[in-house]
């Protein structure tokens, strides 16, 4: 049986939910802790995770952001999430919708004209000197031949492909998570 220290000190080994995913995995981490790493950076005085909980709480969870048909001015009215940060959200939502529906071969009108790059290119932000990171994006995309293709493969050879760093593939790795805990909510 673990004490408190020992229960403390596990609770402060990561600085940011990044290091918990890379150590015990993205199963490991809260609905919380996937959206704060998708969203980023918080601003002063409230940071990323702070930002998450705010729209879980509005949204009563990441099925709730979908459930209640949630668009980018909505996320951004949340103090400290501007619109580049609301799109990497809506983008791991779509992602799931997207997966959910093509696992069981009905695309509906609503998800049949999403394309994965652009959504994926929402996720990574900025691209790099001489690369946009729909180029990146694209080339994922050309590698793997989908999003929902990232989730068996060793996210360490993302590194291989140009513009893409630790942080961005550890984004890419929660919102896989996220895609598939709402490809589960949207099966029940």
């Amino acid at each position: 049986m673990e004490n408190q220290e020992t229960i403390a000190i596990q609770e402060r080994r990561w600085q940011h939910p990044g290091g918990k995913l890379i150590e015990e995995g993205p199963e490991s981490l809260t609905q919380a802790e996937l959206l704060a790493i998708v969203i980023g950076s918080g601003v002063p005085g409230k940071p990323a995770i702070d930002l998450a909980n705010e729209i879980l709480d509005e949204y009563i969870g990441l099925y709730g952001i979908h459930q209640k048909r949630a668009t980018v001015a909505d996320l951004a009215k949340i103090k400290g999430l501007k619109r580049a940060k609301a799109e990497r959200v809506l983008a791991a939502i779509k992602l799931g919708r997207l997966l959910f529906c093509r696992q069981v071969e009905r695309l509906k009108p609503e998800v049949s004209g999403w394309d994965e790059a652009e959504l994926l290119s929402a996720l990574l932000g900025a691209g790099i000197a001489g690369r946009s990171s729909r180029q990146i994006a694209q080339e994922v995309i050309e590698r793997y031949g989908s999003i929902a293709s990232l989730g068996g493969c060793d996210m360490g050879e993302l590194q291989k492909i140009k513009g893409l760093d630790s942080v961005k593939i550890i984004r890419i790795a929660a919102t896989l998570e996220i895609a598939f805990r709402l490809h589960r909510a949207f099966s029940m």
